[in-house]
């Protein structure tokens, strides 16, 4: 995304002060996007979708979420390439 002109702010999950640095970067964020391989989220990473959709902030992921009681709250399922698509002003949609 870096070369797309896009800044990014990726979380891992022992980064620097925990989940405050990533509620952080969350309210920083335009939007947000959840690498979810396998469709899998844990419950700090369901949290982070709650208080993004809780600030408006839109929450996009790789991968249908397994969880049906989540995964309906997505913005959109998507390609990195499509976010940086979006953003950039180039989407086909």
């Amino acid at each position: 995304m870096v070369n797309a002109g896009i800044e990014t702010s990726i979380s891992e999950p022992l980064q620097a002060n925990g989940i405050d640095g990533c509620l952080q970067r969350i309210r920083e964020a335009e939007i947000t996007y959840i690498l979810n391989f396998g469709g899998y989220v844990g419950k700090s990473v369901a949290m982070d979708i709650g208080y993004a959709l809780g600030l408006g902030k839109p929450v996009y992921a790789l991968e249908p979420i397994e969880d049906p009681g989540i995964t309906h709250l997505l913005t959109r399922v998507v390609t990195p390439y499509d976010v940086i698509a979006e953003l950039s002003g180039n989407s086909k949609n």
